[in-house]
């Protein structure tokens, strides 16, 4: 039995080293890089409130630099504000083609009329503001996988997008294509360009050929439309400019012209009424995770504490042009007469600047009835206004009798004599 259990324990030593290779447990290799997933950067900072969180980042391919040029080559041109309301406009890709296709529909309304049936529409604010753009509007819906694209990319690297726009500025500007116009005036700093303007009432759209403008082809499809009626191109330069819009219809609105801004610097981002503005769109890519692939730590950090701020205020109802004006019930910057100078409604009897003279110079009031100090009626009561209790020349004329004193001829009986009028 000793030998025999020798035997069995040296058997059961030697079963491992018999066993194929295969059976053995080996570390699985990775998988094929076409096939492994793309992780988010590191160090994404903090991330939006997690209400407001999708699902988890998907495999959005950052685009580069020189993608990103290319992308936004055919509004880098525009007005500062309408920059602005383009990118965020391309978050809602659905509602750019309804709005299309509303306005075409309403071809001819006036302005004013057409400004108040958009505004209850149920569409987002920078939605409502392209819609005073009609040529901005269609080549977005004739270049939809354009939008998509630039939408999804405005939402997950937004301070690179406007970084691009800027980098397209500076090359126009360095081959003389980017000057200063009768339509619109251009602010040449080194670190930024800004585009306004030159009638703050009046806004040109440029039209232009971004190919030519800066010589390469795109590496996705876009289709320039002809120019319009009316196109005048600058003498020297690769663009023109169509018939202006005037804003005064679309201003007193609170997600009108002025309501947009880009504010530019080491961190730039969109501003809506001077704050930091999020898309809160479900249709772009990672929603939830606004800015969450741009390059630079410090701007994934800025993009994650401005969505945070951005949607506390949302749910708090701060944010104006959100609730749809009247039909929501909660009022925008419009309704509720803020102290800006084109939000003071005009419907709720706000007076603004027009409607009501200045406090410290009110010459309607001057006109309409005298000063309180010079009331010739009442302090100097002038002779055509009526008799001065002195000098009663009107009553004396009206009197046929001569007697002293006009009490006389309300006594029947005078100095007790017995004729009724008394002494004769």
């Amino acid at each position: 039995m000793g030998r025999r259990g020798i035997a069995l324990f040296l058997i059961w030593l030697l079963v491992p080293l018999s066993m194929p290779a295969s059976a053995q447990q080996q570390t699985p290799p990775p998988p094929p890089p076409d096939q492994q997933q793309a992780a988010p950067p590191p160090d994404q900072g903090a991330p939006p409130d997690q209400e407001d969180q999708g699902p988890p980042p998907q495999a959005y391919n950052a685009l580069s630099p020189e993608q990103l040029d290319q992308l936004v080559a055919p509004i880098a041109l525009y007005p500062d504000s309408l920059v602005a309301q383009v990118l965020a406009g391309a978050t809602y890709p659905t509602q750019v083609v309804d709005a299309d296709r509303f306005v075409k529909s309403n071809q001819g309304v006036p302005p004013d009329q057409l400004a108040q049936m958009v505004n209850n529409q149920p569409w987002d604010p920078s939605i409502k503001a392209l819609a005073a753009f009609p040529s901005v509007l269609s080549n977005m819906d004739q270049n939809l996988d354009w939008t998509t694209q630039l939408g999804n990319a405005y939402y997950n690297q937004p301070q690179d997008v406007m970084g691009a726009v800027q980098a397209m500025r500076q090359q126009a500007y360095q081959r003389g294509d980017l000057r200063n116009t009768p339509q619109e005036t251009v602010s040449y700093a080194p670190s930024d360009i800004v585009i306004e303007p030159a009638n703050p009432s009046v806004v040109y759209v440029p039209y232009y050929n971004p190919w030519t403008v800066w010589g390469f082809r795109p590496w996705y499809a876009y289709y320039v439309a002809p120019p319009p009626p009316g196109i005048a191109f600058v003498g020297g330069l690769a663009f023109g400019f169509g018939i202006g819009i005037v804003m005064t219809a679309w201003r007193p609105w609170g997600w009108g012209w002025g309501a947009w801004h880009p504010f530019w610097g080491p961190h730039p981002y969109i501003g809506y009424h001077g704050g930091f503005w999020a898309s809160r769109s479900f249709t772009v890519v990672n929603h939830g995770h606004f800015g969450y692939y741009d390059r630079a730590p410090g701007a994934r950090a800025f993009n994650a504490n401005g969505a945070r701020n951005f949607n506390a205020a949302y749910r708090r109802g701060a944010v104006a042009g959100y609730n749809h004006g009247y039909a929501a019930g909660q009022r925008n910057g419009f309704n509720r007469g803020q102290a800006n100078g084109y939000n003071r409604g005009y419907n709720e009897g706000a007076r603004n600047n027009y409607n009501r003279p200045a406090q410290n110079n009110r010459p309607a009031q001057n006109f309409n009835r005298p000063a309180q100090n010079n009331r010739p009626a009442q302090n100097n009561r002038q002779n055509y206004n009526r008799p001065q209790q002195n000098n009663r020349s009107a009553q004396r004329q009206s009197r046929p009798k001569g007697n002293s004193h006009p009490k006389a001829q309300s006594k029947p009986h005078n100095n007790g004599g017995d004729h009724p009028h008394g002494r004769r």
